[in-house]
């Protein structure tokens, strides 16, 4: 098993504007509707590339339906719960030439997030066997996320995620703290890397073998990520709800 640990400063996301963004967003797909498959924003635009193919607009069982013509992707996405003050679960599907993926996520308590979790599997066509098929999943305790953030103490990760193939598994854990004073977050982030089953025994040696190399390409990455996040997150938060709401607008035409 290879493991490793590592620690990121990103700026912080307030929960008062997840709040008032994510009730922006909800506002903004609950005032579209659907005439004759076609989606209109609630400006009257309607939105291009998606269509409703069955079902009633934002009840269990609608059904969307999108393309992407210079990827030659087909997007499909199921409504399975829209409740705001419950759960909002969706189920996405995508198809694409060189392989395909499929996503299930609920939020609970979307206008006060409690929790959000999400499943999938991948699919690589032209891959080595063991690696062609992936699955993953992620959990994320909201409250427990912010009060970790804020200094108080929780009792596991607020964050968990894993993702698995034939050959391998990885689990990720992930809990804030706070960081100076400009209210950072400074996240330590845990890392399991171990084979699965029949590969186990080589999967044990390659890990050895290539210990420091792969400690340092996960190190590489996860201090990208953090390079990006806090590039673009500070000018996400600092956007009002009308802010939010023009951006989502103009996204959507």
């Amino acid at each position: 098993m290879l493991a490793l640990r590592h620690t990121l400063v990103l700026a912080p996301v307030p929960g008062p504007w997840l709040v008032d963004t994510l009730a922006v967003l909800l506002d903004v797909a609950e005032g579209t509707r659907a005439e004759a498959g076609r989606l209109l924003l609630p400006d009257g635009r309607e939105v291009p590339d998606a269509r409703l193919a069955e079902g009633r607009h934002l009840r269990p069982g609608a059904v969307y339906e999108g393309t992407r013509e210079e990827t030659a992707e087909t997007v499909r996405i199921t409504v399975e719960e829209w409740n705001r003050r419950r759960t909002l679960r969706l189920a996405a599907a995508v198809e694409a030439p060189d392989g395909a993926f499929t996503v299930r996520g609920a939020l609970h308590r979307p206008d006060r997030p409690r929790r959000f979790e999400a499943e999938g599997s991948a699919r690589t066509a032209d891959a080595w066997p063991a690696l062609s098929r992936v699955r993953g999943r992620v959990r994320l305790l909201c409250g427990d996320w912010w009060a970790a953030g804020a200094g108080r103490t929780v009792r596991t990760a607020p964050l968990r995620a894993s993702v698995e193939c034939g050959a391998a598994r990885a689990e990720l854990l992930a809990v804030p703290r706070p960081h100076g004073k400009d209210g950072a977050w400074a996240v330590t982030v845990t890392v399991r890397v171990r084979g699965r089953r029949l590969f186990r025994p080589v999967a044990a040696v390659a890990l050895r073998l290539g210990r420091r190399r792969l400690r340092r390409f996960l190190a590489d990455a996860l201090d990208g990520f953090a390079e990006r996040w806090n590039t673009e997150v500070p000018a996400l938060v600092a956007m009002g709800p009308d802010d939010v709401r023009r951006e989502v607008l103009a996204a959507g035409r």
